[in-house]
């Protein structure tokens, strides 16, 4: 679990960086493809965040 965290932050900042990058140059394609790279990163990030929390407190029931 925690090797696919490190990946998601690692393909979450280098969209957000290639997005930057990209947008910088006037490259939409890869502006494009770089934000749709960290929005799915993030939305997985988002998505994981519940599972860390049972793991970490699992007396606590959350809806």
């Amino acid at each position: 679990m925690v090797v696919a965290k490190v990946v998601l932050w690692c393909a979450l900042l280098a969209g957000l960086v290639g997005a930057g990058i990209a947008v910088n140059a006037l490259h939409v394609h890869g502006a494009v493809g770089s934000l749709i790279v960290a929005s799915v990163a993030g939305l997985v990030l988002l998505r994981l965040r519940p599972a860390a929390q049972l793991e970490v407190e699992p007396d606590r029931v959350t809806p």
